[in-house]
């Protein structure tokens, strides 16, 4: 697993090109929609076999599976998982690893979905 800053430079490409499985994270607004188009479009140029998607801090408001439906619709990609946004997360500081302190808490749940889909 490798972590790179958003956007594309010459680390992002890199990793992207030795990627077997590429999850691109984003938020729901239109400045990481943008970005997402151009970094989905490169992976496929780039034969990057297996691309999903991972909505961060989603408001708790949103219909999840709509949302789910437009990232099909924009990308052609799957959405993994969809990581609502979350005070607890947040108060959690790093104090722990937060999907093991509140296993049942929605986000925990989605990073058990990101997990199994990415393992299948």
């Amino acid at each position: 697993m490798i972590d790179t800053h958003p956007g594309l430079n010459e680390e992002t490409l890199l990793s992207i090109t030795i990627s077997d499985i590429l999850l691109l994270i984003l938020r729901p607004d239109r400045q990481d929609f943008q970005g997402t188009a151009v970094t989905v479009d490169v992976a496929r140029k780039l034969g990057v076999p297996e691309l999903f998607l991972v909505v961060n801090k989603v408001p708790v408001t949103t219909d999840v599976p709509d949302l789910e439906s437009q990232m099909q619709a924009a990308y052609s990609a799957e959405t993994a998982g969809v990581l609502p946004l979350s005070e607890e997360v947040v108060q959690n500081a790093s104090a722990g690893l937060f999907s093991l302190t509140s296993p049942d808490h929605e986000w925990s749940k989605q990073i058990r979905r990101i997990a199994a889909r990415v393992t299948q």
